[in-house]
């Protein structure tokens, strides 16, 4: 998504010579809001093959239009808190900086504006105090929500073995400005414009780790509503439209589709790499979202209510085989790599997806044990070999992610404002702990210490974290308290080990076995 669409963005050179110089000699002396319009009505022209002429009722309905879509002078009230913003910018150095974190650490697998134009614009904004940016509420509120976003991961840039010096430690290093980002949004809500849409969709990332089903879901319901106004679900074969505007509407995928809205309705395909336009990203995560857009289509089969939703059984074979990872050069990224927060993103979001098929046959196992060890059910439950499967198959998507924090705290990539981050490690430790019901290794307890050790380093200054925190630690006692009872049924005994554990274990023994006989032998 980016600015909107101008006469010089080279529509003409699309259509025919002829036709082409006609349009151009129209739109001269047009202003883009005529131009728009004119477009509007040329294209229902050239669908019956007729020249793109405008009759003199078609102009008047042009001149209509475009008076209603002209930008209004600003009211008194909207100038005075699109002031009142601007004087809480940072300065030019600082703007850059949580810029350049924003593109390269926030970003993730996500696309939320053409990151060169956008740049231009600060610049313009910065150094041209006439700059019509200066009146233009949609930008200053995506501006402030960039800068808001790239706050949160600037803890990743300190330098190794820099001084102390003054550092937001608690609470969200944004917050100073975020009434005043808040008070722009009425002005933004009912603009026709996409940057609308960006500042909302930004905002919303940014106050995930705060108040994901409150403010965060409000603004990102806010996100879907526009982008279907601008049908941005569908695909067009409008050559009038240049390719960045036809990259910007494939953004709103990124969302994940709401369940209100039909699957048939959505035509537009997956996002095209395009070299032109990918090469001048600061962060060029393409590749990346077109990963992420298919784990998605993956995961929304399986959450499909009925067919759809017998996906799951068919892909308990293909455990760890990802197809929408296959042949993709981006599957290893070094600590220091800007893509390496969005690559273990997608494989967080890629094993939360097996959970998510299968944590309810975990809960229906784990309940027919304790039912039949503590309540009155005699006979031993019958477990349905699918139930069964996907039950495996969750306990261990979430051992995956675990080891995947592991990974991440070694090499001091962990962050404090990552939703992402904090959703999929309590959901770990979570099925670890139900799973804990049914078997329990060596390594259990260093792994839920380990799990809750994270959750409670991503939670200083939050307090929706800290309540997430003692949620697991809540779930935590209960499952302990299960096993204690469990224990002291006469008809429970300790669950074995897992076959793939114990046939590695004897085949070792044997080998062992027959050294130290070589050894007597010798």
């Amino acid at each position: 998504m980016h600015r909107e669409k101008s006469p010089q963005d080279g529509d003409e050179a699309r259509l025919s010579p002829k036709t082409g110089d006609l349009v151009a000699a129209a739109r001269a002396d047009k202003s883009p809001q005529e131009n728009i319009a004119i477009d509007s009505h040329r294209r229902p022209r050239e669908a019956f093959l007729l020249d793109s002429q405008l009759a003199p009722e078609e102009q008047d309905m042009v001149a209509m239009q475009a008076h209603i879509t002209r930008p209004t002078i600003l009211q008194p009230a909207e100038l005075s808190r699109l002031r009142s913003a601007m004087d809480t910018f940072p300065p030019r150095p600082v703007a850059d900086f949580l810029l350049s974190v924003c593109m390269k650490r926030a970003t993730d697998i996500f696309f939320y504006f053409y990151q060169a134009q956008f740049l231009t614009d600060i610049d313009q904004f910065y150094t041209d105090l006439a700059s019509h940016l200066r009146s233009d509420s949609s930008f200053v509120c995506l501006a402030m929500a960039a800068f808001a976003l790239g706050s949160q991961w600037t803890q990743l840039e300190r330098p190794d073995g820099s001084s102390p010096g003054p550092r937001p430690e608690v609470g969200d290093p944004e917050r100073v400005i975020y009434s005043k980002r808040k008070a722009l949004i009425p002005d933004i809500i009912d603009q026709p414009c996409l940057q609308s849409i960006q500042a909302s969709f930004v905002l919303g990332v940014y106050l995930m780790p705060a108040s994901a089903i409150g403010s965060s879901n409000v603004y990102m319901g806010l996100v879907l509503r526009k982008a279907l106004v601008f049908d941005f679900h569908q695909s067009t074969d409008d050559q009038n439209i240049d390719e960045r505007e036809r990259e910007s509407f494939l953004c709103w995928s990124k969302l994940n589709r709401p369940r209100s809205m039909s699957a048939d309705i959505i035509t537009a395909p997956l996002p095209p790499p395009l070299a032109s336009l990918d090469r001048v990203q600061t962060f060029d995560n393409i590749q990346l979202q077109i990963a992420y857009v298919r784990l998605i289509k993956i995961l929304d089969q399986v959450a499909e209510p009925g067919p759809q939703g017998r996906l799951a059984p068919k892909l308990t074979s293909d455990y760890g085989r990802n197809p929408c990872f296959e042949n993709s050069s981006w599957k290893t990224s070094t600590p220091k790599d800007s893509s390496y927060h969005a690559v273990f993103h997608l494989y967080l979001n890629y094993y939360y997806s097996w959970i998510a098929m299968g944590k309810v046959s975990l809960v229906t196992v784990a309940r027919a044990k304790l039912r039949y060890h503590l309540g009155p059910e005699a006979q031993i439950p019958q477990i349905d070999e699918t139930v069964d499967q996907l039950s495996k198959a969750c306990a261990k998507a979430a051992r995956k992610v675990l080891q995947l924090f592991e990974n991440l705290t070694r090499t001091s990539n962990m962050t404090r404002f990552s939703f992402t981050d904090f959703q999929g490690c309590s959901i770990a430790i979570i099925v670890t702990l139900v799973a804990g019901i049914l078997e329990r290794d060596s390594a259990y307890e260093a792994r839920v210490a380990f799990g809750l050790d994270c959750l409670r380093s991503m939670a200083i200054g939050n307090m929706m974290a800290k309540m997430g925190v003692r949620f697991v630690e809540a779930l935590q006692f209960i499952t302990n308290d299960a096993i204690q009872k469990l224990k002291r049924t006469s008809s429970f005994t300790e669950s074995p080990p897992d076959i793939e554990e114990s046939t590695a274990s004897s085949e070792y023994n044997q080998w062992a076995e027959w050294l130290a006989r070589q050894d007597r032998t010798q």
